[in-house]
């Protein structure tokens, strides 16, 4: 199913938060000429789980998980640096939504 496409993954949905966690969301503004480096210096962080583009200003999003907010905090500022994108929104968590999803296989 990988190699089709129709899956990228199955692993298991942890709750962040209950596993002493913290996440953010973020928004960058990301040139069109640097879109290739900055997804490829954002995926390098474990922390990170998914990141897509959007058709607006803010044109990239990604999740930040992460054991304390510096972390976070500091991470952001070394995808900056290494970037060159400054303008990244930090949108932490401050309640989370699960919805529950089961399926039997």
């Amino acid at each position: 199913m990988k190699d089709s496409m129709l899956i990228r993954r199955i692993g298991g949905n942890f709750s962040p938060d209950r596993l002493g966690y913290h996440s953010t969301l973020c928004a960058a503004k990301v040139p069109e000429d640097k879109i290739s480096l900055f997804t490829k210096t954002v995926n390098a962080y474990s922390g990170v789980t998914h990141n897509y583009k959007r058709d607006h200003e803010f044109n990239i999003w990604f999740t930040f998980i992460a054991p304390s907010v510096e972390i976070i905090e500091n991470s952001l500022k070394k995808i900056r640096k290494a970037s060159g994108v400054e303008t990244i929104l930090n949108l932490p968590a401050t309640k989370v939504f699960k919805i529950s999803a089961n399926f039997k296989l």
